[in-house]
């Protein structure tokens, strides 16, 4: 087996679990959350503003609950267009309103895709 092959399956078998992981996290709190918005109080960046590219956006966020305002006490990445003042949807907690919790169908879907890309790029050896 080439070298080639070995890393495919390495990639395949960690999005794959990536993904196992991220749906099991979905199904066994999906009904324990619930929806709010949140306003952005303060943004970080990994990379510097000017680098576009492989750069994302790090926010603290204040939110209410129940007439009660929380705040993030972890960052949660929103959007590279979001900025100070910004509204953003968050996914908390209904029994300890101060967790957050990011669920995303999209990132499943994409580890998934990867991990099949990656399988069948190993075995058919495309590469």
């Amino acid at each position: 087996m080439s070298n080639e092959a070995i890393f495919l399956y390495v990639i395949s078998a960690t999005a794959f679990c990536f993904g196992l992981v991220n749906v099991v996290q979905f199904l066994l709190k999906h009904n324990k959350t619930a929806q709010t918005f949140g306003t952005i109080m303060s943004i970080k960046m990994p990379n510097p503003e000017t680098a576009k590219h492989r750069n994302s956006k790090w926010a603290t966020v204040s939110y209410k609950v129940n007439g009660k305002t929380y705040q993030s006490k972890k960052r949660i990445q929103v959007p590279m267009a979001s900025q100070i003042g910004s509204t953003v949807k968050v996914r908390y907690d209904r029994f300890a309103p101060e967790k957050l919790y990011s669920f995303s169908l999209l990132r499943i879907v994409v580890s998934f895709l990867i991990a099949a890309i990656c399988f069948l790029a190993a075995i058919f050896k495309l590469i």
